[in-house]
């Protein structure tokens, strides 16, 4: 059995998140809260910088949440890499209900199936938090889990995702600006890559 491996985010941006489609009708979904924070929508912190990452490799992330603007359902139907730089993929993408059973993943290096998301992502179905509620009312939260592989050992880098979903019949996208870099073993001339190698030696 593989050892799972988590680390500290180490890189963080606002981010920031674009929607495609009619408003009316059915429900928008929106992407970005962090359930660490409890943040929903688009306040969430997202960029992550990952060293020493090697080929064909599953490097999972998660934590951030994902609800609707009103009541009803969505479906995502596919998900995107936006401006993808080298040989990165976007292998899978799932996402759950928070529980006593599944806590916020951040991330490891296993696939998202070994760690509590199903291999179809379920409908959503949780609208977002509003100002001055509860902030027990939105529980459960829908946590979205993002699966990122490459097909060589050479830093690769992504700008975002993008989110293709169906809402009353209609296909919607949202983008999620977040950050991906998957740093190849000891690079030390990309600027991030250099910061995270130089970290983790200074910690040795």
């Amino acid at each position: 059995m593989r050892a799972r491996t988590r680390v500290a985010l180490p890189t963080a941006m606002t981010a920031i998140m674009a929607i495609a489609g009619c408003a009316s009708g059915g429900p928008q979904l929106s992407i970005g809260g962090n359930l660490q924070t409890g943040e929903t929508g688009e306040t969430g912190a997202a960029g992550v910088t990952l060293p020493n990452t090697i080929a064909h490799q599953p490097y999972s992330l998660g934590g951030w949440v994902m609800c609707l603007d009103r009541p009803g359902a969505v479906r995502i139907e596919k998900a995107e890499l936006i401006h993808p730089d080298g040989d990165i993929r976007l292998a899978a993408f799932s996402s759950r209900l928070q529980s006593a059973d599944h806590p916020m993943l951040g991330n490891a290096n296993e696939p998202l199936t070994s760690l509590g998301f199903p291999a179809q992502s379920p409908a959503v179905t949780r609208t977002c938090s509003r100002p001055g509620e509860d902030p027990g009312q939105g529980w459960p939260r829908t946590e979205l889990g993002l699966q990122y592989t490459k097909d060589s050992d050479a830093t690769a880098r992504a700008e975002g995702i993008r989110l293709i979903y169906i809402s009353a019949g209609e296909r919607r996208t949202v983008d999620f600006f977040l950050s991906v870099e998957l740093c190849a073993p000891n690079d030390v001339t990309t600027p991030n890559c250099k910061e995270m190698y130089e970290k983790l030696n200074a910690s040795r």
